[in-house]
């Protein structure tokens, strides 16, 4: 059964203009009651003057559907209904946004302040830019917190895993159309829609070397065994025609690398923090 509501559906939408273009913020939810606050206020707290906030929600059963209710006349449009999936709910979010930039953070993350403002002031005069991003702070279930910065490497995004940070991107609303995400995928469709960019032109990317967002570490990319980041990493290979030697060279690098990402992993979540190493 589907819910709406917000400031869109009472006939009250923001417009871009010259000095301020619109930004849309998606947060797609499932059941995500507990988080989801921190991210509303996230967004809602941004000083920059022309935000449509929209969130989308898979069918909630926890208290999400009611939080939506009480933030209903500071959301430009919330949506509840069951979907497909977290890249089938992106691209239903993407599909409402109006904005001249689309931004998309997630249930369990949060922007830092004046994310969106430092983002837009970047691309003022960048034409030939679709896409910006920066860095995240990357929080571990324990308190512990450590800075990860966007690795501009096309060999890795190629061949390993998303290595850019997609809670920090900000994208031209038009370069989306025509461009969804694989809602096929469990965990890579982001890093396949950046791969696909990267390829097409690495110079419509525009990096900011600050951080943009906080992200919970512990996710579903976090935890996937290696024969399913083995599989989904051949389809991104195949898909973006990457060729037979290609998927080969990933299978290698995703091999060789899921180990010690693992245990960079429980390193920075049971023993840094000892060690006093906060970024």
């Amino acid at each position: 059964m589907r819910s709406s509501g917000g400031l869109r559906t009472r006939g009250n939408a923001p417009t871009s203009s010259s000095d301020a273009p619109l930004v849309s913020i998606v947060t797609v939810v499932f059941n995500g009651a507990a988080t989801l606050e921190r991210t509303i206020r996230s967004v809602l707290g941004q000083s920059y003057p022309n935000l449509e906030y929209i969130i989308v929600d898979g069918g909630s059963t926890d208290g999400t559907l009611e939080l939506l209710r009480r933030y209903d006349d500071r959301l430009a449009m919330w949506v509840s209904e069951p979907d497909k999936g977290i890249y089938d709910a992106m691209n239903k979010g993407v599909a409402l946004c109006t904005g001249d930039w689309v931004a998309l953070i997630n249930a369990d993350d949060w922007y830092e302040p004046e994310a969106v403002a430092r983002a837009m002031s970047a691309v003022k005069d960048g034409a030939g830019i679709n896409i910006v991003h920066g860095d995240i702070w990357i929080h571990y279930p324990n308190g512990h917190r450590k800075l990860k910065k966007a690795k501009r490497n096309g060999f890795l995004l190629k061949y390993w895993e998303m290595v850019l940070n997609h809670p920090s991107f900000f994208v031209r609303r038009s370069y989306y159309r025509g461009r969804p995400f694989d809602a096929t995928l469990r965990v890579s469709g982001d890093h396949k829609w950046t791969l696909s960019a990267w390829m097409e032109s690495s110079s419509q990317f525009l990096y900011l070397p600050v951080p943009l967002a906080n992200f919970t570490a512990g996710g579903a990319s976090m935890r996937l065994p290696l024969k399913k980041v083995l599989a989904e990493g051949r389809r991104v290979s195949h898909d973006l025609g990457l060729g037979a030697w290609g998927a080969f060279v990933g299978q290698l690098v995703r091999t060789g690398l899921y180990i010690p990402q693992f245990l960079k992993l429980l390193f920075n979540q049971y023993i840094s923090p000892l060690a006093g190493k906060r970024t």
